[in-house]
């Protein structure tokens, strides 16, 4: 790997920011429904960079990295406003169905919990790689050692096991 300068360490900051400020923006807009909020995370994100540089020469897949810098600081602040509601697991559940009762998102969590818990480790694995964590296939892939046409099937097949089960829990209801 070539040796960096401060500098040009920075100058890859920069552009990094340049190419996925909007992504990244909108991508925490869709999870959070607020404005503020997402530019906030996203700023926090880049300042985070500009404190410890080097840690964008050791990233090898830096969209990712960023979505998951992302989530983990929105995590960070729903469990300074809310801890007792959240926790990693049903987050991103919690952000994207807002309008349930407290009954409806414990009923929910408790039914996607027993899901999980009902495939193999593997599966949860791929699972929460590309649905929580948001890595390419291609990442998913590189990590398990397995093919990406393997690597999408099973992700679909998990996706309709853990649908089935939340069909399957709303319906006793």
């Amino acid at each position: 790997m070539k040796k960096y300068f401060r500098k040009d360490t920075f100058s890859l900051i920069e552009k990094e920011y340049t190419m996925n400020y909007s992504y990244l923006k909108n991508f925490l807009v869709k999870l959070t429904n607020d404005q503020n909020l997402a530019e906030d995370v996203v700023q926090e994100v880049f300042s985070r960079l500009l404190k410890e540089p080097e840690i964008i020469l050791e990233v090898q897949y830096i969209k990712s990295w960023l979505v998951s810098v992302s989530k983990n600081i929105l995590i960070d602040h729903y469990r300074k406003k809310k801890p007792h509601l959240l926790d990693e697991v049903d987050l991103m559940e919690n952000l994207l169905e807002d309008h349930l009762t407290p009954e409806k998102i414990t009923m929910r969590k408790e039914i996607f919990d027993d899901a999980l818990s009902s495939i193999s480790k593997e599966e949860k694995t791929i699972f929460l790689a590309k649905e929580y964590y948001g890595y390419k296939y291609e990442e998913i892939s590189t990590l398990m050692g397995l093919p990406v046409s393997t690597i999408k099937s099973r992700l679909f097949r998990v996706r309709k096991k853990i649908l089935s089960s939340l069909e399957r829990g709303e319906s006793i209801e």
